[in-house]
């Protein structure tokens, strides 16, 4: 049975968007799609997070073809969902493991009773869940303690992960905080492959870089920082490099207007004909749009 945009929405908002079952039918592409929702960021052409903007100003193509938007709304008024994903190799000792858990800890600060967190690390070849969502708060500065970095950097294949991180979160505002050095080692996925999962993940990427990559190239030609910001973008996230660690609460603040002043753009999809990759583009004339790149699914 077609699911109707409100029940669409409605399963999002009840914490059913990444059930078992639908997370690994995300990595082939075989999600049955009845409606899309997307976040979307209004930025100025000074590069000024807006909501000032009307439903009437955004334009959408799917395909390259004009759809009507059926739902617009403002996630300001929500609880906060944030998967934190700290990259723990060797490479991440020091000041820059430190800036991570800064990062964590100046949330603390800033958050509202309702919001949540989680906490993830990679390195070593292990993915490790830390603090799970729905943790008492006053244990995260306890469990960031307790990190080490050591040995080898899988980053490309932690964004397979994504789904897994956020698998618990039950509101519907959320986003995932990947903070790292963005060398990789150790990955089987290559970064053009991270880059196309990416785009097709229901969760933006913030990806915060500490300290410049270094600038040996990558694959395909590309810095390590190039890599980065394709696969924050992809996902309608942003990559930014983190600065010194006494900046780390406005680091947080501005993320968390950022992600105060995103719009849920959703449209329905026909069911009907082929399911596949559908390229998405948003608009809004005199503003840089920030939104992830499609979906897989019936045109609509």
């Amino acid at each position: 049975m077609r699911l109707s945009l409100a029940m669409a929405v409605g399963a999002m908002v009840l914490g059913g968007w990444f059930s078992g079952e639908v997370r690994a039918q995300e990595y082939r592409g075989n999600v049955d799609v009845e409606a899309v929702v997307l976040p979307v960021t209004v930025r100025t052409s000074g590069g000024k997070v807006t909501s000032k903007v009307s439903k009437s100003d955004f334009r959408l193509k799917v395909d390259g073809l004009s759809v009507p938007i059926r739902d617009l709304s403002r996630e300001a008024d929500l609880p906060l969902a944030l998967g934190f994903i700290l990259d723990t190799s060797g490479s991440m000792t020091g000041r820059k493991l430190r800036a991570g858990q800064s990062l964590a800890k100046a949330f603390l600060s800033e958050r509202r009773a309702e919001d949540r967190l989680a906490l993830w690390t990679f390195g070593d070849d292990r993915v490790l869940e830390r603090f799970p969502f729905g943790m008492s708060w006053y244990l995260l500065p306890r469990v960031l303690e307790t990190i080490k970095p050591w040995s080898t950097t899988a980053l490309y294949d932690m964004i397979q992960r994504v789904p897994d991180v956020m698998e618990n979160a039950r509101h519907p505002r959320r986003a995932a905080i990947l903070v790292t050095d963005g060398v990789d080692n150790a990955s089987k996925m290559s970064a053009e492959e991270a880059g196309k999962l990416a785009e097709g993940l229901h969760t933006p990427i913030y990806v915060l870089g500490v300290e410049p990559p270094p600038p040996v190239e990558g694959e395909d030609h590309l810095s390590y920082e190039e890599i980065l910001k394709i696969i924050a973008q992809g996902s309608g996230g942003y990559y930014r490099r983190i600065p010194r660690l006494d900046q780390m609460p406005e680091v947080t603040r501005a993320l968390l207007e950022e992600l105060s002043t995103r719009y849920i753009l959703t449209f329905e999809t026909s069911g009907i004909g082929a399911r596949k990759w559908r390229p998405v583009e948003v608009t809004v004339e005199g503003y840089e749009v920030t939104v992830r790149k499609g979906y897989v699914g019936t045109l609509p």
